[in-house]
């Protein structure tokens, strides 16, 4: 019997092929999640056996005083550094599941914690991973998912520690996180000043960008940099002959060369707009799934190097190789993908990768909509925002409009300060590879509030600990100016 191979469109554009026995059906890895969270640079650390899972009280609806509901946030704690008068240093996971790996022995922030004499924790995200304040993922519910609780929920964190923790209410914070948790991070520095001494937004979206046509068109200037540009050429000219041959009527040329299940509709602008992005986002993301930038070079020999005769079968040869197993075949299906989304279960798989969650985030608050809207980009012309509009209103509902998520994105950008953030003693780290990299910020905004950009690097370079076996000069640098700075914040009048 086949092995049948589902090829899903994650949220916020991300693709993946999981390779079934059983009859097809959604299925969306949890690692999806960590595409987009820049936390796979982190390799988990085999001594990591004192970090405990905690949790603490906070309200359900921080904004309601009719109803005071409580729920227990889970958390992570590691106490073994922490000497009197030390800091606390907390990573917030962002959209990702709470895991050990991003404060052990092997991260940036644990090295800092050894340095000072602080406590490090990791705090999971409402709604994310197993910290559920309600219980389901209903609409309904998901109206106490935006930024305003989140920001409440690190408030009521900050004080429990300092309360009932470190039995200090005086504690100096340093609150951290990567991709959506860096921008939490500097959000919450924005709004709770009083409760933060020091920020790092490791990789941040901090800027919330209705049409994110710039990721596609950063990636390119990667694929050229570290790839080439016959690999560039060789992708446009995929694209372009597959766009056509659609066009033509011939899409039965794709279903063969791209082993899919069943034909393309062409007359469905729906099911032609999702089968490009399926296809865009499966190149962009697995070249950053690891972090590696050596990934570019790889799949840009693949396709260079490969023996076809035209350019989308070398695409097409790499694509099966990648994502398909002999004799399988692959289902690229629009509708199947957004039931998959509309499952309210907050326990099943994709729920807990944080998929159906940070789509709602990114249709009412965030946008980082991946298209094909910008001309430097090899993908052709026909992921456009209808496709986005079109998911967000099938998976949450007829009253999400093009002008509420557009709306939207400009109001946490009034909100907030976009990627100019009225902030200080607050470090902003992004690599110089990364296509998230237009979502952040990449200069320095004053004197307390300082960019570094990581030349030939991907996202969350630096949130490993320092290396000087395997980290770039620029990157040790880069490292310990980190460390300099945020020291500095947390006890400018006291060094330790």
């Amino acid at each position: 019997m086949k092995i049948l191979v589902v090829l899903l469109l994650a949220a916020c554009g991300t693709a993946l092929a999981a390779k079934l026995s059983t009859p097809p059906k959604a299925l969306t890895p949890s690692f999806l999640n960590r595409l987009r969270s820049a936390t796979v640079g982190l390799k988990p650390s085999q001594r990591n056996a004192n970090i405990t899972e905690e949790f603490f009280t906070t309200e359900v609806d921080h904004f309601n005083n009719q109803d005071l509901t409580t729920w227990s946030n889970r958390y992570l704690a590691l106490m073994d550094h922490f000497v009197e008068g030390g800091p606390m240093l907390i990573f917030l996971t962002g959209d990702a599941p709470l895991d050990r790996s991003m404060i052990d022995d092997g991260t940036l922030i644990n090295e800092m914690a050894r340095d000072l004499g602080g406590a490090v924790f990791a705090l999971e995200t409402r709604f994310y991973g197993k910290s559920q304040p309600v219980g389901d993922l209903t609409v309904e519910s998901l109206r106490l998912l935006n930024t305003d609780q989140i920001l409440a929920d690190v408030a009521d964190f900050v004080v429990h520690l300092r309360r009932t923790v470190i039995n200090n209410p005086f504690a100096h914070p340093l609150v951290t996180g990567t991709g959506l948790g860096g921008g939490l991070a500097t959000w919450f520095r924005v709004r709770y000043p009083h409760l933060v001494d020091a920020t790092w937004s490791s990789s941040g979206y901090i800027q919330a960008v209705f049409d994110f046509q710039e990721f596609s068109s950063g990636w390119a200037e990667t694929a050229i940099t570290v790839g080439s540009n016959e690999c560039y050429n060789r992708i446009f000219i995929a694209f372009h002959v597959a766009q056509n041959l659609i066009d033509a009527g011939f899409g039965e040329v794709l279903y063969e060369k791209f082993n899919l299940c069943s034909p393309i509709d062409s007359e469905d602008r729906m099911a032609v707009a999702y089968f490009f992005s399926v296809l865009m986002t499966s190149i962009e993301l697995y070249t950053l799934r690891n972090g590696n930038v050596d990934e570019f070079k790889t799949v840009c020999d693949d396709i260079t190097n490969n023996d076809s005769t035209t350019s989308l079968d070398a695409f097409a040869n790499w694509f099966n190789q990648q994502f398909v197993s002999d004799a399988g075949c692959i289902i690229v299906s629009f509708d199947q993908f957004i039931e998959t989304l509309k499952e309210t279960s907050a326990s099943t798989e994709i729920s807990m990768a944080g998929e159906r969650q940070f789509l709602y985030q990114q249709c009412t608050e965030y946008g980082w909509f991946i298209t094909t809207d910008s001309d430097l980009q090899p993908f052709g012309e026909r992921v456009t925002m209808e496709l986005y509009l079109e998911m967000c209103r099938r998976v949450f509902g007829d009253w999400i409009s093009l002008e509420l998520m557009f709306q939207s994105t400009t109001r946490m950008n009034e909100r907030f300060g976009g990627d100019r953030p009225n902030v200080m003693q607050i470090h902003f780290t992004n690599g110089a590879f990364d296509p998230w990299r237009y979502l952040s910020v990449v200069s320095d905004l004053n004197a307390y509030a300082l960019a570094d950009v990581i030349p030939g690097e991907l996202a969350g370079a630096d949130l490993g600990a320092i290396s000087e076996e395997n980290d770039s000069t620029e990157l040790v640098e880069v490292k310990r100016r980190l460390k300099e700075l945020l020291e500095s914040y947390l006890f400018p009048f006291n060094p330790r």
